[in-house]
């Protein structure tokens, strides 16, 4: 549908920058941009909207730019976490006049209005005005503004905050389904959970720098070049087993955690198992990825990288 470019942007407020030197390409997919608090991450999507304009450097969406030809910003698609709807018009109210500004036809853009009511959990908080709703309502109704038109490009910022587990699940849903339809999703969020599960790849921001990009596991091997943590669980004496293998393993709550150097020595490890009489019935990372990536990112920064992927 449309590629997002960012080559060599640097941007902030005030002439003071907060992205520096930022290279990033976005196309189909679902890519979460991943960064503690104060690391650029809101500074980013209003650069990338063609909201902020950059220092230096350029965006580009299918080859233009949004800062400089308005017509493409109707490519993209923005949310953030304070909605900027008109506080005194309802919900409903609201999604009608962004969808004259967005030209749909009126009855089409009806029944569009309801579905994306319907999958935010807006629909009995439709004829609410938007002042009254409390944040994480209001925070849903942005996000009804955002899917209204179907852009190719729809930029997320914290999307997951605020929502109960049934309406994170249905978002969660949707967004892959736009994702596999070729939309461009790029979602920042906390919920690294979350996170681990959709992300086709991640962007790691720190201090306004990129300093990692690629798949959750991955990206954990390449940033903090350390080896993987499987929690196996198995029927047998596992230990022993582990033992005469030479590996490295605590026993955690009827599970045995053990480090291996990469996803090829995890299939090893419970071919082994298995060769040695162990019944494996589960195996699992210990810990999410992403959460190790997060921890180390608030003591130290991680040498820049480019926004390649990560083999």
């Amino acid at each position: 549908m449309a590629e997002l470019e960012v080559l060599n942007v640097s941007a902030g407020y005030r002439g003071r920058p907060v992205l520096r030197d930022v290279n990033l390409e976005y196309g189909a997919g679902i890519h979460v941009l991943l960064g503690p608090n104060g690391a650029g991450k809101t500074t980013a999507f209003r650069v990338l909207a063609g909201i902020l304009a950059p220092f230096e450097g350029t965006v580009l969406v299918d080859g233009t730019a949004p800062h400089t030809h308005t017509e493409t910003k109707s490519l993209i698609a923005l949310a953030t976490h304070r909605s900027a709807l008109a506080p005194r018009l309802s919900v409903v109210d609201n999604l009608r006049y962004w969808a004259r500004v967005l030209g749909l036809p009126p009855r089409p853009s009806e029944e569009r209005i309801a579905e994306v009511l319907d999958l935010l959990g807006l629909t009995d908080l439709a004829d609410r005005r938007i002042g009254s709703l409390s944040r994480g309502q209001n925070q849903r109704a942005g996000l009804a503004k955002a899917f209204l038109g179907r852009p190719p490009i729809l930029l997320l910022d914290e999307p997951m905050s605020g929502l109960d587990p049934t309406t994170t699940s249905q978002l969660t849903e949707y967004l892959r389904g736009l994702a596999n339809e070729g939309h461009t999703v790029v979602v920042s969020t906390h919920a690294l959970a979350d996170a681990n599960r959709f992300a086709d790849d991640v962007t790691v921001l720190q201090k306004g720098r990129i300093v990692g990009r690629g798949e959750p596991a991955a990206l954990r091997t390449a940033l903090l070049g350390s080896a993987y943590r499987l929690r196996v669980r198995g029927s047998g004496d596992m230990p022993a087993v582990l033992d005469r293998l030479g590996l490295r393993y605590e026993e955690q709550q009827g599970a045995v955690v053990v480090e291996v150097s990469d996803e090829r020595a995890a299939e090893a490890l419970v071919a082994d198992l298995v060769r040695e009489g162990i019944g494996v019935r589960e195996v699992v990372p210990a810990r999410n990825p992403l959460e190790d990536v997060y921890q180390q990112l608030q003591t130290e920064v991680p040498a820049p990288a480019d926004g390649r992927r990560i083999p």
